[in-house]
């Protein structure tokens, strides 16, 4: 075996050693710390041979990139399995929280009230519900009157929709499409399960802003302790598209219960 050959080698089991333990994605930025010598290229060329091997083998694993990393998941078809071995409860999520939940992602940072004016209802309570499920985080403060708390996505948003970057993010119009799409799909499935269906969070009480920022502990602007390197970063303001040129991509899915994709990451001891 040639020294190349062996080098290539030591790096994809590198690579994949890495990967396989890792509980999150990992950056390029991280594997290239690792990988002394190696350039985000090389990294890409040996993640691009290992899923054909494990294509090729017929493995149920497979590495995606996600939230500005890789990471180890199972084939989608592999899915239902693995979610009954892990005894995972579905993540219920009402039609308010997805629809609040995109409005930040596009608008971010944003403030409450401005989320409130576009919904034309209080999102004080859903608000906190996805600062509970962490699929957003206080990014900051407003410079306006009394300082508002301003909200942004984590990157938890982005690994549990499947989401390279926010640049993966559709233009508004598909949004309202599949938020109508998803809003039917939540009038049937309620139908179908009176009594089981998902409690609304649009209409719980009116938060104050005070009792918000006191239930998102550590959802502070420090963000969700994930650190991506080398431009992977969660930071909201160089990544989220405008509403004119956002790229034509899949978005995450408007539907009244959305789960963590089929695919789902190796466990760590795998």
């Amino acid at each position: 075996m040639s020294a190349e050959n062996s080098e290539t080698e030591k790096l994809r089991g590198i690579v994949e050693a890495v990967l396989m333990t890792a509980g999150q994605p990992v950056s390029p930025g991280k594997l290239t710390s690792l990988c002394k010598g190696a350039s985000g290229k090389d990294l890409r060329r040996v993640v691009d041979e290992l899923n054909q091997l494990y294509a090729e083998g017929d493995h149920v694993m497979t590495i995606t990139e996600v939230a500005g990393g890789f990471q180890f998941v199972t084939r989608k078809e592999f899915g239902p399995w693995v979610r009954k071995f892990h005894d995972r409860s579905q993540v219920r999520v009402s039609q308010a929280a997805l629809e609040t939940l995109a409005i930040i992602a596009f608008k971010q940072p944003v403030t409450r009230i401005e989320v409130d004016s576009i919904r034309g209802v209080d999102s004080g309570g859903v608000i906190r519900t996805l600062l509970e499920l962490n699929m957003i985080r206080i990014v900051g403060r407003s410079e306006g009157v009394g300082r508002p708390m301003l909200f942004g996505t984590t990157r938890e948003f982005m690994t549990h929709f499947g989401l390279k970057s926010l640049a993966d993010l559709p233009r508004p119009k598909e949004l309202e499409e599949l938020l109508a799409e998803g809003e039917r799909k939540a009038h049937a499935a309620e139908a179908q399960t009176l009594g089981e269906g998902a409690v609304d969070a649009a209409v719980e009480d009116e938060t104050s802003e005070e009792e918000l920022e006191d239930g998102a502990g550590d959802h502070d602007s420090e963000g969700d302790g994930a650190s991506i390197d080398d431009g992977a970063d969660d930071d909201v303001s160089d990544d989220a598209p405008s509403n004119d040129d956002s790229p034509e991509e899949t978005a995450p899915t408007a539907e009244s219960e959305a789960e963590v994709g089929d695919g789902q990451a190796a466990p760590d001891d795998s």
